[in-house]
């Protein structure tokens, strides 16, 4: 499948300097959508078993299911929208619909299938949209219980607590976060064109003045 592209050496080269960051001891959560499955699948063909090990596939949409039976790795997620046109070509999950939801080595789950939230199959095929969001929320929380220290998971609950309880009333978070962020910016260069203002006003002199008044005594 596919051939080694330049998005590939990047790909591979990313995980490797990824791993030595993380040093010998660390993991790689490393997260892939729709055509970046596919890219991932090739280039775990380069990496090494040692290296495969200590990285976690976590794919959403992959047109390309990556699973441990195939490569070492130290996990194998793939979810998909019972909804999502991609399946018409991954015969893989195809096959794991078929045969009862479940594809993989031994007992971990690799392939999920995910009920719609929207009902709109090119809707549910984006990463940021509803039924995507709600699996990648929960992988959030769970990389945060197993790798974050207790004061990280404070500090990350700030936003992951919102972003959880945003997946189940709003139909396009990346919008709704999008439109929040902007008004936010725009309240923000308003106080500070107010701030210049009245700074130039002060310095130039040209502010209110109030002239004392001379009180003539008879």
């Amino acid at each position: 499948m596919g051939r080694l592209t330049p998005e590939v050496d990047s790909l591979v080269e990313h995980l490797r300097n990824a791993l030595k960051q993380v040093g010998r001891n660390g993991r790689v959560i490393h997260i892939a959508h729709s055509q970046g499955s596919v890219i991932t699948w090739l280039a775990a063909q380069r990496l090494k078993p040692e290296e495969c090990k200590r990285i976690e596939i976590i794919s959403f949409g992959g047109a390309a299911t990556i699973c441990t039976s195939e490569f070492p790795f130290a996990r194998c997620i793939n979810y998909y929208s019972v909804n999502d046109p991609i399946l018409n070509v991954v015969p893989s999950a195809v096959k794991a619909l078929k045969s009862g939801f479940s594809f993989g080595d031994g007992m971990q789950q690799e392939i999920i299938f995910l009920a719609s939230r929207t009902g709109d199959p090119a809707t549910d095929h984006g990463l940021l949209n509803p039924t995507y969001l709600e699996a990648l929320v929960w992988e959030g929380q769970r990389y945060q219980s197993l790798f974050v220290s207790p004061l990280g998971q404070m500090a990350g609950a700030a936003f992951v607590a919102p972003l959880s309880s945003t997946v189940t009333w709003f139909p396009n978070f990346a919008y709704e976060m999008t439109r929040r962020a902007f008004i936010a910016m725009v309240r923000i260069f308003s106080l500070m064109w107010e701030l210049v203002q009245v700074t130039i006003t002060r310095l130039l002199g040209k502010g209110e003045r109030y002239d004392p008044i001379l009180l003539k005594t008879s």
